[in-house]
């Protein structure tokens, strides 16, 4: 049954000490990242208003923007992904690196139940820190940032009750069960750690902007790259010539995630483990 592979999936996730780690380091992230961004962001603005520096207040941008959810969780956006990654393939990998695939394979002879099974707990969890931590997150980039400003209205953005910023905060809670998805399926797809994190990593961080810096051929692509649209829909900031609108981002990026990681499953039955 289902629920006994995912009870299964949950003893061996919370007897392994990376779990803990990771999940240390995606609260450790954001908690920085966001204080950080919020003292450098009202410390920069405050010192432009300060010295009526045009140049330097135009570059900033509105606050509007500046002092937004977005950019509250823009920590969690970067390395918490990162993190959930590397912890979603191992998952999967590190049953092959020590042998014990075919154990697990031997409680779950319909294969589908073992990657749904570490979707299933993976993704809750992911989607449960992902959650609080970006509320938390967006709260400290505005404390950080009242701290330093003489007004603090410009800073509503930051608030809880602004618009959109529960859509921020259900977004980026959504991205990390698609991340989960996509990395459970890379990860039974290569069945090794040290390539699909690459593959993964190197194809979030890099590859998708390499891309978009080919002449001619960049414009055109640019659109169409799954975690281009992750951003833009985390970051509510639509895709110049994208066909669709912020929405049509996430939907996109849903796609891509159900796709690779039913890909992953079909290499899983094929392979037989």
């Amino acid at each position: 049954m289902l629920l006994n592979t995912i009870n299964a999936e949950w003893i061996k996730l919370r007897s392994t000490k990376s779990f803990y780690w990771t999940t240390a380091l995606i609260v450790l992230f954001g908690i920085g990242w966001a204080m950080l961004m919020g003292f450098a962001n009202g410390y920069a603005f405050q010192q432009a208003l300060d010295d009526q520096d045009a140049g330097t207040i135009a570059s900033l941008g509105d606050p509007a923007d500046l002092f937004d959810a977005s950019n509250g969780v823009s920590g969690l956006g970067l390395f918490g992904i990162m993190i959930v990654i590397i912890q979603a393939v191992i998952l999967v990998t590190g049953e092959y690196g020590n042998g014990t695939a075919k154990l697990a394979a031997l409680a779950a002879p319909k294969r589908w139940q073992m990657p749904a099974a570490k979707v299933i707990v993976y993704g809750v969890i992911s989607a449960t820190v992902f959650f609080v931590m970006s509320i938390v997150s967006i709260g400290l980039t505005k404390l950080m940032a009242d701290a330093q400003l003489d007004d603090t209205s410009l800073t509503e953005g930051l608030s809880m009750s602004a618009d959109g910023a529960w859509s921020v905060v259900l977004l980026m809670t959504l991205a990390a069960v698609l991340i989960v998805m996509i990395s459970i399926g890379v990860g039974y797809i290569l069945r090794r750690t040290a390539g699909a994190v690459a593959l993964l990593l190197l194809w979030a961080l890099l590859l998708e902007e390499l891309v978009g810096m080919i002449p001619k051929v960049g414009d055109w692509v640019t659109p169409y790259l799954p975690f281009k649209n992750l951003n833009a829909g985390i970051y509510q900031s639509a895709l110049d010539d994208a066909p669709w609108g912020i929405g049509g981002s996430v939907i996109y990026f849903v796609v891509w995630a159900v796709i690779i990681y039913v890909a992953g499953v079909v290499v899983l039955r094929r392979r037989d483990v």
